[in-house]
């Protein structure tokens, strides 16, 4: 069931994000062409400056808009399915609150990754466009897998601590991305246990939940700040490398912690205080 639960929402969640990813795409083309226009003699028209100024402006806004798109989506999506009318539909379906919520959790995540995987593509071609090199000219002056590992070996780094690292960061990035989206998903539960002020509770749950997560990240918190100056300091990158690992694995272990207690929030006030009325 959870498998048709996210072909339906990808399905409904497409029409809406794979239109703002042609518009971006679309306006990424204008751009560089609008900034190579600048730099032409045809840049001194002012009617074509003033174009190309403003399709640079509407560049830079569709980037900050799709991100904007992809939050409002998730947290619609959630509201609409759930916690509105189409709630009293979707809770009688054959499938666990557990299904429910994963399922908006493992859509969110997809298109979370795609907006900003999209974006930096983009920033990337355009700066790589813009500034005249052949990607195959960068990719000549790369050095081998045996150069790095060499290079790392002579710092006192093993390969598999790189491959470590990658892993945690992104491990990190996925729960981080998942525990945001329990934040929204738990206050706007908890906020529609109530009949009235609905909208106003879970504003009011989503600051609270804020606060408790923060202090929560404190408590555990410990002082990572004089290992990471004395590791700078000494210009020892093995320690430094060390320090970036341990400050990865903390951080993904509080998303975690802050995930399962935002899960737990969530899926227990869909199940046992949803007012739908």
């Amino acid at each position: 069931m959870l498998s048709k639960l996210l072909k339906q929402e990808f399905r409904a969640t497409g029409r809406i994000m794979l239109p703002v990813f042609g518009a971006l795409l679309i306006l990424s083309v204008l751009a560089n062409f609008s900034i190579r226009l600048l730099d032409s003699s045809a840049g001194n028209n002012t009617v074509l400056r003033i174009l190309a100024v403003l399709v640079l402006v509407f560049f830079g806004a569709a980037i900050f808009g799709a991100l904007i798109v992809t939050l409002w989506l998730m947290v619609t999506r959630f509201y609409r399915n759930l916690l509105k009318d189409e709630g009293y539909l979707m809770h009688t379906l054959p499938v666990s609150v557990h299904g429910l919520v994963w399922s908006k959790l493992i859509v969110s995540l997809v298109w979370f990754l795609a907006t900003g995987l999209l974006i930096m593509l983009i920033v990337f071609l355009t700066a790589l466009i813009q500034s005249g090199t052949n990607i195959s000219e960068i990719l000549a002056q790369l050095p081998s897998w045996a150069e790095v590992r060499e290079m790392l070996a002579s710092q006192g780094i093993r390969s598999g601590d790189i491959t470590l690292f990658c892993a945690e960061f992104i491990a990190l990035v996925l729960v981080g991305s998942i525990a945001s989206s329990l934040h929204f998903y738990a206050a706007m539960s908890m906020g529609h246990m109530f009949s009235k002020d609905k909208i106003l509770l879970s504003i009011v749950f989503f600051v609270a939940l804020s606060f408790v997560m923060s202090l929560l990240t404190n408590l555990l918190g410990f002082r990572l700040h004089d290992l990471a100056t004395l590791t700078v300091e000494n210009g020892d990158v093995a320690m430094l490398l060390f320090y970036m690992r341990r400050l990865l694995l903390f951080s993904l272990g509080v998303e975690l912690l802050q995930g399962a207690l935002l899960y737990f929030a969530t899926t227990l006030s869909l199940r046992r205080g949803l007012n739908l009325a």
